[in-house]
């Protein structure tokens, strides 16, 4: 994207009404690549890809986001509301939407368990512009160096923090299937197995690498009803930030089958 393509995006953001401050392009040029690469692997990673002809997640592949129509991704069903929008997507569009999806589109899908901070926020939406082919200043030599995680030593040893997090608090579900809803509680352990509140669940969990990312997987077994089963993978990333709610992520692990996730303190 040329120079005066991005001024112009910038001055529309500007123009758009948004009581936000939005970053010029100066101080997206110069905030810190790190810093906007950690902020997009913690909160958006499990969610959504950036490279050109990346796969849609649970939301779509975010290449080419800037001026593309909201609601209009590529092979990617929006909701309703994203689609009826009626805006193209800017520098201010994005702002504001870190700032509180639900609040610049009401009845949106997209759910974050808290706004991204304004302290965050120039950064990740700086990475974000020169990984989906919107910025026009090169992408730093940083952006070629992958920080590599020495995976013989333990899992706790390298994710202290999501470690800690899941190990000792209840990760709490509620599925929703063709056949009713069903809520049930999950306990990873240490030793990587899974137990859960109902006796007949039981299942175990795995760390595995993907292009360079590292998946927490676990498979669960013996659900009551159909599906009896589960298999599920997320970057450890996007799990960095330690966050209690009754709902943190949705997912869909099978057709017609809408899981929804989070963690509550302490086990019983």
């Amino acid at each position: 994207m040329h120079h005066h393509s991005l001024a112009l995006i910038l001055l529309g953001s500007l123009l758009a009404g948004t009581t936000a401050a939005v970053p010029t392009r100066d101080q997206l040029v110069a905030a810190d690549y790190q810093k906007g690469r950690t902020a997009f692997q913690q909160r958006c990673s499990a969610c959504h890809t950036l490279a050109e002809g990346g796969s849609n997640l649970v939301g779509p592949n975010l290449w080419s986001l800037i001026g593309r129509k909201a609601g209009a991704a590529p092979g990617f069903a929006s909701s309703e509301a994203l689609e009826a929008a009626g805006f193209q997507w800017d520098v201010a569009r994005v702002w504001e939407f870190m700032a509180g999806p639900d609040q610049l589109i009401p009845g949106n899908r997209m759910m974050i368990p808290e706004p991204v901070p304004e302290a965050d926020r120039t950064a990740l939406v700086s990475f974000l512009l020169q990984e989906t082919g919107a910025a026009d200043w090169p992408r730093p030599a940083a952006a070629m160096v992958e920080e590599r995680t020495d995976r013989a030593r333990p899992l706790e040893e390298r994710y202290p923090s999501f470690y800690q997090h899941l190990m000792t608090n209840t990760t709490r579900y509620r599925m929703e299937t063709p056949s009713g809803e069903r809520r049930f509680d999950v306990y990873f352990n240490g030793d990587g197995s899974v137990s859960a509140s109902e006796p007949s669940m039981r299942g175990f969990w795995n760390t595995v690498e993907r292009k360079g990312m590292e998946f927490f997987c676990y498979a669960l077994d013996g659900i009551a009803g159909k599906p009896s089963q589960l298999v599920e993978c997320f970057p450890i990333a996007a799990m960095a930030i330690p966050r209690f709610a009754e709902q943190l992520w949705t997912s869909t692990p099978t057709e017609g089958v809408i899981l929804h996730g989070g963690i509550v303190a302490g086990r019983p």
